[in-house]
């Protein structure tokens, strides 16, 4: 029968419409198929891709650890769920694991941890801009202060998770009822009972939005607040109300903790016989429960019953019961510790009354110089502390002026390279114009200077003009891209892609013939900055490769792209032209080749007759 089970659940499982499922969706069967959680543990194993993956399925088992009160393993891996997730995707788990990890650390009364996962939660919502969860934060927080008795901060972080989601549209109208919740319970233990009610009874003005077994606490906490105001009738009808939404789930929890206050009632009236009923109910569900907590409320107000009844043997009896039940967590520390002390005592007993039958006088004598011994011994070790505690202050001292003192060097080292840095782009931009930009100049003069003295026809002097116009147009654009560098610290590869579609859009104009392409890979990103002297030759030997494509090739494609990494970028330029003859530089080629050593990298250049020509930087 049982594998019959299974294989209709594994069959179940991995049906198509199971698959369509989110992981999360079908981790969440775990919370109502109590029976089949392991398996869907062990099978969901398998569908674990990601960091995240992991972080839901280990939300999904510390959940299960939570309902099984293992604590521990439930503290560990919600810590170990809330590191996995991914806050853009499942930011409202991490909230949960931040506020279970309230939970647990607020029932240990660990107060400063409980506030801790609270102020992490908070911090997590608010990155996400979650409201709902930066109300549940606070409100945790003004639970973790009223269990501290701390009721003034209590109150004070319930109005904060109130007024917060109480301005968001969106709000959970659950998640406003817990606010209110945490405010009027503070108000309870604060004795401010008006104060209690109000915030009690403006839960219930949203009625119609709620799940009644969701708010069933605040019928019994408006129960409560009317009890201690020994408004014992009204206080009756908010308890059996509680006792009927309870009944819904069997929230045996709950019913004992309402049977129990409805006994309390029954005997502050004098109904004794309602009294005993109240308390037979309160007792079926402090069992079925199996809570210390409840089972010490309901031995104490049996206790108090029997007293006020005037059954005095049987009241003692309870009390007793009371007093063993509240201290049986320590019964075997308190019974070793008990016992410690009697043999402690009776040594004691003898070595004084032998001491006394010695001489009264030499152990006085002894007392005194043993307790001058203590106090030289207590001054010796309050030295050392602090002596110690100078030590270790002087060392931090030391410690923490040597790093501030590091911190500046380094700075101004850094400051110092990035001016050497500056100084050395400066330099190479400088010996460019002179190389280059310079040698142009030169020759344009000269040349002009040799047309007086050439005796040409009007058609060789148009020629040599004209020579000499595209020769300064060259130098005017070579200085334009000097410029264009000199005006940055750093080019990006946007501003490379901008200057060569310009480039290629101008040789488009003036060679229609030609297709031309600009590619840059995907993992390159566009804001990637390179200095100025990389960006300017980078543009250069491009520019070259295509204008000597375009002149000599014969080429109808003209492809450059960009590829490798930002680390090791490649800039290559390949056309479909006729190739190189030879392997050896020339002018334009050996220009190229001095610009890419020139930012420290090699030019390699493939080509075969008919088979076209790539350059490429590497």
């Amino acid at each position: 029968m049982l594998r019959l089970l299974t294989l209709v659940f594994l069959l179940f499982l991995f049906s198509p419409e199971a698959f369509s499922q989110s992981l999360r969706e079908r981790l969440g069967r775990t919370y109502v198929s109590s029976d089949s959680v392991d398996i869907i543990f062990e099978l969901e194993k398998e569908n674990l891709h990601s960091a995240n993956d992991s972080g839901v399925y280990w939300f999904f088992v510390a959940e299960d650890y939570n309902r099984k009160f293992e604590n521990e393993l439930a503290h560990e891996t919600f810590l170990k769920s809330a590191k996995l997730l991914n806050p853009e995707e499942n930011s409202d788990l991490i909230s949960l694991c931040y506020i279970r990890l309230n939970r647990l650390e607020a029932t240990s009364g660990n107060w400063d941890q409980a506030l801790y996962y609270s102020q992490k939660g908070l911090e997590n919502a608010t990155a996400a801009l979650d409201s709902n969860y930066m109300g549940y934060a606070l409100l945790d927080i003004s639970v973790v202060y009223h269990d501290m008795e701390d009721y003034a901060k209590g109150v004070e972080y319930g109005k904060k998770a109130y007024e917060l989601l109480a301005d968001f549209s969106g709000a959970r109208p659950t998640f406003k009822a817990f606010a209110l919740n945490a405010i009027g319970i503070n108000f309870d233990d604060w004795d401010k009972p008006d104060s209690a009610l109000h915030y009690h009874y403006k839960i219930l003005e949203n009625i119609d939005e709620l799940d009644s077994l969701r708010i069933s606490f605040t019928f019994n906490n408006i129960g409560n607040t009317l009890l201690k105001q020994q408004k014992y009738q009204e206080a009756k009808t908010w308890l059996q109300t509680a006792v009927k939404v309870n009944m819904k789930d069997q929230n045996s929890y709950s019913l004992a903790a309402n049977y129990t206050n409805l006994g309390t009632i029954a005997y502050q009236l004098r109904d004794f016989q309602e009294a005993e009923v109240m308390m037979d109910s309160a007792y079926k569900y402090v069992e079925l429960s199996q809570s210390t907590e409840k089972m010490r409320d309901y031995l104490e107000e049996q206790y108090l019953f029997h007293k006020a009844k005037g059954e005095l043997s049987a009241a003692m009896g309870y009390l007793e019961e009371f007093t063993v039940l509240k201290d049986s967590i320590f019964k075997e520390e308190r019974v070793k510790m008990l016992g410690e002390l009697e043999t402690k005592y009776q040594v004691q007993t003898k070595e004084r009354e032998l001491a006394e039958s010695r001489a009264a006088l030499a152990e006085n004598e002894l007392l005194v110089k043993n307790r001058n011994n203590q106090v030289l011994l207590l001054v010796v070790f309050l030295l050392i502390i602090l002596g110690v505690a100078f030590f270790i202050y002087y060392r931090q001292k030391s410690k923490n002026r040597h790093l501030e003192q590091e911190a500046k060097l380094q700075q101004i080292y850094a400051e110092q390279e990035t001016q050497k840095k500056l100084h050395e782009q400066r330099n190479r931009i400088s010996s460019d114009l002179h190389d280059n930009i310079g040698a142009q100049l030169t020759f344009i003069v000269s040349s002009l200077d040799n047309l007086k003295f050439m005796e040409l026809s009007k058609e060789s002097m148009a020629s040599k003009i004209d020579q000499i116009s595209a020769f300064t147009v060259e130098t005017v654009n070579e200085l334009r891209d000097t410029i264009w560098a000199m005006n940055k610290d750093n080019i990006s590869l946007q501003d490379l892609e901008t200057r060569l579609s310009t480039l290629i859009s101008k040789a488009k104009n003036a060679c229609p013939q030609i297709a031309f392409e600009l590619h840059f890979d995907q993992n390159l990103e566009k804001d990637f900055l390179l200095n100025s002297m990389e960006g300017v030759n980078f543009y250069r030997i491009a520019q070259e490769a295509i204008n000597n494509a375009i002149k000599h090739a014969g080429a109808s494609r003209i492809r450059i792209y960009f590829k490798g990494t930002v680390d090791r970028l490649q800039v290559c330029i390949e056309d479909n032209g006729k190739g190189i003859a030879g392997t050896g530089f020339g002018n334009g080629l050996g220009n190229m080749k001095t610009r890419a050593e020139r930012i420290g990298r090699a030019l390699k250049i493939d080509s075969e007759i008919g088979q076209g020509t790539q350059v490429c930087i590497q």
